[in-house]
């Protein structure tokens, strides 16, 4: 199964962690935010600048994706969590 970012909504930055849309093969689009301690801990943002923030989630994108595809069948109405527990460390 696929997984890919959604063109039409970039990631941006929200109180400190990164809100991204995921489109899933077979599945509709689902939104997710990836917390700023994953991004600094396992995917080595330098700072929680936006900026490194964003960098940081560009490294990792093919990992987070993995990640997200994984938690996008949780039932839920709105923004799905990932956090460093999330992530192999």
């Amino acid at each position: 199964m696929s997984t890919e970012l959604a063109k039409e909504v970039q990631p941006m930055v929200m109180d400190g962690a990164v809100r991204f849309t995921a489109r899933f093969e077979g599945r509709k689009a689902q939104e997710f935010e990836i917390s700023g301690d994953a991004l600094t801990e396992i995917f080595g943002a330098g700072s929680r600048s936006e900026e490194d923030l964003l960098e940081a989630f560009r490294r990792g994108k093919a990992e987070i994706l993995s990640v997200a595809a994984e938690a996008g069948g949780t039932p839920t109405s709105g923004v799905v969590p990932l956090g460093t527990g999330d992530f192999r460390q």
